[in-house]
């Protein structure tokens, strides 16, 4: 018995160089197609800025409007994708080829087997495309919509978080699976290419709220108002920039995602107002309430919160590091660090807004900028123990999701 329980906590058994893996061939095809519905998950994303925007400036005469060709392009690719991953994953399971077996895949509906994070992103996927014909009843029913809370938007949403976090499974496994390589493949800035994966999909999923900040109205409670920004603002960054560094056990990997973010971020209110006009002006279309599209300043100038919330998790792994008290890529007290994130999530995006109108009163406002993120000391004061509570409930899922994250392997 004390042997057996000695080869449990041996490692996992490595191999001399990557080419030499008896499941190499399970890995290239997990991997290759992991990174095309990566593009088409960003895709996607940019797509449903570009949506957003599409409906609030020029409206939405019919469904087949290009920023849903570009959206559900992505979205259905990615969902033809792992629907053949499922398929090839269920014949190579019962042909017994190496790398898939049950510590590898999973079972559905007790027959098909594959990987965990490609039923997730499928799953996803599927839910995304039954809303879709839903919202479009919708819309025949009541018109133009620009809101986050229509039923069949949240459905979408729900879809999309669903298949993002699987496709994070994803990569994760496969990260999981170099790491008992003993010379694994070419790495850049210390992470293997599963590991970039990953980290571009948290920016990409920190990033997706931005353009969308402004559709988080505050909710009126009679002679006050409950700011919503700020929770959705501390979730992302609590959730997402704690999960980054429990799953890599890095230093420097939150301010690495925040730095792929801000590119990204720049690009989608570049592209935006640009696709906007072209298309508008092509298919002959005028804009509502005669609004030109413009580059949003302050939504581009946003990423600044998630830099802040990055500087205080380095900071704070550095210290715990240099201390002691934290070993083994460990983080203590994430949900102190999620209480410190609802700070800079209430007071920034306001103070961003005041800086712009004071040094650079020609940069245009949008209304909804103005009417959203200009709330009163009052209002920001009511709202701030609340999105304390949140970030603090979402770092701690941020420990639990980065730990899951660093040691699965299906």
């Amino acid at each position: 018995m004390a042997y057996g329980m000695a080869k449990g906590k041996e490692k996992a058994p490595s191999y001399k160089l990557a080419s030499m893996r008896p499941d190499l061939t399970e890995r290239r095809i997990r991997q290759t197609s992991g990174w095309i519905m990566l593009c088409l998950m960003l895709l996607a994303e940019l797509g449903l800025a570009w949506d957003r925007r599409w409906h609030d400036i020029v409206g939405r005469d019919h469904f087949w409007i290009p920023p849903h060709i570009m959206m559900y392009t992505g979205i259905g690719g990615a969902g033809l994708i792992t629907l053949g991953i499922v398929l090839v994953d269920t014949r190579r399971y019962y042909q017994k080829k190496a790398g898939v077996d049950d510590s590898s895949t999973i079972s559905v509906l007790g027959f098909f087997h594959a990987p965990l994070g490609f039923i997730l992103l499928g799953c996803g996927m599927l839910i995304d495309a039954i809303a879709a014909p839903f919202d479009n009843y919708w819309h025949e029913l009541y018109g133009i919509d620009v809101t986050f809370w229509s039923p069949f938007h949240l459905m979408g949403h729900l879809g999309a978080t669903i298949g993002g976090i699987g496709i994070i499974y994803a990569f994760a496994a496969q990260a999981a699976h170099e790491r008992q390589v003993e010379h694994p493949s070419p790495r850049l800035l210390g992470l293997n290419g599963p590991e970039w994966a990953v980290v571009i999909l948290l920016a990409a999923f920190m990033e997706i709220i931005l353009p969308a900040l402004t559709a988080f109205i505050p909710v009126v409670l009679g002679p006050i108002q409950l700011l919503s920004y700020p929770l959705i603002l501390v979730i992302t960054a609590s959730l997402f920039l704690v999960s980054a560094y429990l799953y890599m056990r890095r230093r420097g990997i939150a301010l690495l995602t925040v730095l792929i973010l801000w590119p990204l971020s720049t690009a989608t209110e570049l592209f935006t107002p640009f696709a906007l006009s072209f298309m508008a002006t092509r298919l002959g279309l005028t804009y509502r309430l005669g609004r030109e599209p413009i580059v949003d300043v302050t939504l581009a100038l946003l990423p600044v919160f998630y830099l802040v919330c990055a500087l205080m998790v380095e900071a704070t792994v550095a210290w715990q590091r240099r201390s002691g008290k934290a070993g083994n890529g460990e983080l203590r007290g994430a949900w102190l660090l999620g209480i410190l994130m609802a700070i800079p999530a209430v007071v920034i995006p306001p103070g961003i807004v005041q800086a712009l109108r004071l040094w650079a009163p020609g940069i245009p406002l949008t209304p909804d900028v103005i009417q959203v993120l200009q709330p009163t000391w009052l209002n920001m004061l009511i709202t701030l123990p609340i999105a304390m509570l949140v970030g603090a409930i979402m770092a701690y899922l941020g420990t639990v999701f980065g730990d899951i994250w660093h040691w699965n392997t299906q």
